[in-house]
Order: structure tokens, then C-alpha cells, then sequence
């Protein structure tokens, strides 16, 4: 073998070391948090300019009226599904997963590249919601935590694992598949229907391509009778498959984060609001 053909190959690796391409919907996902963040320390902001002026004794208005109702929202919702002794501590995270995960199903209706329907966007969310339940168990059970995995016997090792690992199977399936599926729709409808209208407008093709020169085709390999009839179905299916269905699926996801984080830990049958508001002011008291 020529020693000049290896030189050249190592030589060639090392010079392209440090080239790395990012994903567009990585690029997606880092707007959305960017936007999150801004957004975030904007109301933030206003929020401790309203509390030392005492503006919490108005009627909330603008912004902080928006940001108030979202608050109750979540608040609500943690409180409905997670229960009164649980859902303190996991308002921000529920704050943050709702905002997040709704605009990444809708962040393809600005025309940038799609976020759930790349795969390790939704990986990543299971990945983080799976480490969280397993830490609750942890954090409340302790050592009898280990205890699941060898129930009723021992033998059921193999399947308990199984099944502990399978939420992030099924959640990351569940949040690609319904994303991924509306991609698939959307493609096939609008072949469909520029198919269809160059078979309704077939006539006017050769004036199109004779009379009309877009300065960003000049093969001339896209022909505007092709889209005659797509507008107005794909914006609907598009409306349909991100705002509709990716709000459903954002609060299936959220829904499924409080049940299982929620079962981690033990909750007495006492758990109304006026019990726990007495055993907070208990030691206040004291």
C-alpha cells in the first residue's frame, strides 16, 4: 500500500476535526428557548417593577393580564392532575414544558424548519421526564425504591426493567409519530393536488413557463399552476396538524408528566387545601 495515500487520509481528518454540521430543528429548538428566555425575563421584570409599585392591588392589565391567566392555568392544571401535596414544586417545570412544547409544534408555521417531527427533540423531552420520575422515586421511597424491580419475585427482573424503561419509548413515539404523521399528510396532500391542477390547468403551463420568470427559478422547474389548488386546503391541514393536534398533544405529554411524577410519591387521604394551609402556618405559629 502507498504510504502518501495513508499521510493523505490523516492529514485530511485532522484538517475537517473540528467541522460539525447543527440540524436545523436544532437551530428551531434554540429559537424557541431564546424567545422563552426573553420572553421570560420580561415578565419577570415587569412582575417586580408591579410588586414595588403595588400595582397587584389593580386589575391586571397588557402583559402581566396574559401572564397571570397562563399562571392560574398551570397552576390549575398541576393541581387537578398531581394533587394538592404535589403540585407545588413542579409550577415552573409544567410552566415551562406547556410554553415549550406548543410552540415547537406550531414553530413550522413561520416557515422554519419543524422541531417534533426530528427525533431526538422528543427523545430528549422523555429522556428529561423519565429522569425526573426516577429521582422522585428515589427521593421518596429511598432504598425501597429498588424494591419494584424484583416484584412479586425476583424472576420478574427482566420485565420490570422492561417496563420502567418503556416510558420513553412510548411518550417519544407518541409526540414524533403524531408530529411525523402530519408531515406525511401535508406532503401527500400537496401532491396531490398539484398533480390535480396540472391536469385542470395543464393548458396554461406552456403560457406560465413562456410569460413568467421568477428571479429564485430560473430552470423555470417550478410552474405556478402546480399550487393553484394547495393554499387553501394545506393552510387548513397545517392549522389542523399544529395548532389543533399539537395542543392535544401537548397536554397529553403534560398530563402524562404529572401522573407518573405524582405516583412517585405517597399522598395520605388528607390532602384538601385547608389541611395543608393549616400544617403550613402550624410552624410559622410555633
Amino acid at each position: 500500500m502507498d504510504a502518501s495515500f495513508l499521510y493523505d487520509t490523516v492529514d485530511e481528518k485532522v484538517a475537517h476535526m473540528l467541522d460539525f454540521e447543527i440540524e436545523p430543528a436544532l437551530v428551531s429548538s434554540l429559537l424557541v428557548m431564546a424567545v422563552l428566555l426573553i420572553l421570560g425575563a420580561v415578565v419577570g421584570f415587569r412582575a417586580r417593577k408591579a410588586l414595588k409599585n403595588e400595582e397587584y392591588k389593580k386589575r391586571p392589565s397588557g402583559l402581566m393580564f396574559y401572564a397571570e391567566q397562563y399562571v392560574n392555568f398551570v397552576d390549575g392544571f398541576a393541581v387537578d392532575t398531581m394533587g394538592y401535596q404535589v403540585f407545588e414544586p413542579w409550577g415552573g417545570y409544567f410552566f415551562t414544558l406547556f410554553a415549550y412544547l406548543f410552540i415547537a409544534f406550531n414553530f413550522s408555521l413561520l416557515g422554519l424548519p419543524s422541531i417534533i417531527d426530528w427525533l431526538a427533540a422528543p427523545l430528549s423531552l422523555a429522556i428529561i421526564m423519565f429522569s425526573i420520575i426516577q429521582y422522585q422515586g428515589l427521593k421518596w421511597s429511598r432504598w425501597s425504591y429498588f424494591h419494584r424491580y424484583v416484584e412479586p419475585i425476583a424472576v420478574f427482573l427482566p420485565v420490570n426493567l422492561i417496563t420502567m424503561w418503556s416510558p420513553i419509548l412510548s411518550t417519544t413515539m407518541r409526540l414524533f409519530g403524531n408530529a411525523l404523521s402530519g408531515t406525511i399528510i401535508i406532503g401527500i396532500v400537496q401532491w396531490a393536488l398539484s398533480n390535480l391542477s396540472g391536469v385542470l390547468f395543464g393548458s396554461l403551463t406552456a403560457m406560465a413557463q413562456a410569460h413568467y420568470f421568477p428571479l429564485w427559478d430560473p430552470d423555470q422547474s417550478t410552474v405556478w399552476t402546480q399550487i393553484w389548488l394547495a393554499p387553501i386546503p394545506m393552510g387548513i391541514l397545517n392549522l389542523y396538524f399544529s395548532l389543533f393536534s399539537g395542543g392535544v398533544q401537548t397536554l397529553v405529554f403534560c398530563s402524562l408528566n404529572a401522573v407518573w411524577i405524582a405516583a412517585e410519591r405517597p399522598v395520605s387521604e388528607d390532602s384538601s387545601p385547608a389541611l395543608l394551609d393549616h400544617e403550613r402556618q402550624a410552624p410559622e405559629a410555633s
